[in-house]
């Protein structure tokens, strides 16, 4: 075999795979930070090219550009009112029936992505739920009842597994109510838009937050989204049948 033309094979996960091809960067470029070198879908999000050296030594550097790679962040902000739905809670648990805001927020996302116009472009769009220092990813699958959506969570907050390299449209973070909020919030890797909620339960009302990578998602799309979102959880009833 000649070893000069033999092709070195690349260990890289589909996803990172995917990622690089849609961004035209080849494998070779890239540095893997998984086992044993694998190149991961953060290491392609991470990428940036070596700056060319500059012409002489007294040449005044130009203005940094953005790299290629890089994310064009857009960040949306509503209040969404939570009224309607604490009573709509209470009156299920005194009924025997128990979901906590975490279902509902699974469920109202998941209908956002199929309510909208634009829902097709989404395809299966799931869900990646942020727990402490790992993620567990659901897909959205609108028939689904929300009991079973609730089993599915409770199940996966007693396991350890981690799909933070799973692919999903959304990442879902739960914060406490605080006086003090995030005015944006980075993108997860794999991840084209994040939704990062602080509600408390004893108010009426929760603070959401919506990051979005605007290469994949225009913004007028992510905030017509933001919006059916908050129109869900304002009128809660239908997220229940």
């Amino acid at each position: 075999m000649n070893i000069a033309t033999a092709q070195v094979r690349v260990a890289v996960s589909p996803y990172a795979r995917r990622l690089a091809r849609e961004r035209s960067l080849p494998l070779e470029t890239l540095r893997g930070s998984g086992p044993g070198g694998r190149i991961l879908a953060a290491d392609v999000q991470g990428f940036v090219p070596v700056a060319a050296p500059l012409a002489s030594p007294n040449a005044v550097a130009p203005a940094a550009a953005l790299s290629p790679t890089a994310h064009r962040i857009a960040a949306f902000a509503t209040a969404v009112a939570l009224g309607a739905l604490q009573d709509l809670l209470a009156a299920l648990e005194s009924s025997g029936h128990v979901f906590a805001i975490d279902d509902v927020l699974l469920r109202a996302a998941g209908r956002a992505f199929v309510e909208m116009p634009q829902a097709a472009r989404f395809g299966g769009a799931s869900v990646a739920l942020e727990l402490a220092g790992r993620q567990t990813v659901f897909a959205m699958i609108p028939e689904m009842a929300l009991t079973s959506l609730r089993a599915l969570r409770l199940a996966a907050l007693a396991d350890s597994r981690d799909e933070t390299e799973t692919p999903a449209t959304l990442s879902l973070r739960l914060l406490p109510a605080s006086d003090i909020r995030p005015m944006i919030t980075p993108l997860l890797p794999g991840r084209t838009m994040r939704l990062t909620v602080s509600s408390d339960m004893q108010g009426d009302h929760a603070e959401c937050l919506l990051t979005t990578d605007a290469a994949s998602v225009d913004e007028a799309t992510a905030a017509a989204w933001l919006a059916t979102l908050k129109s869900a959880i304002e009128q809660p009833l239908r997220l229940f049948v």
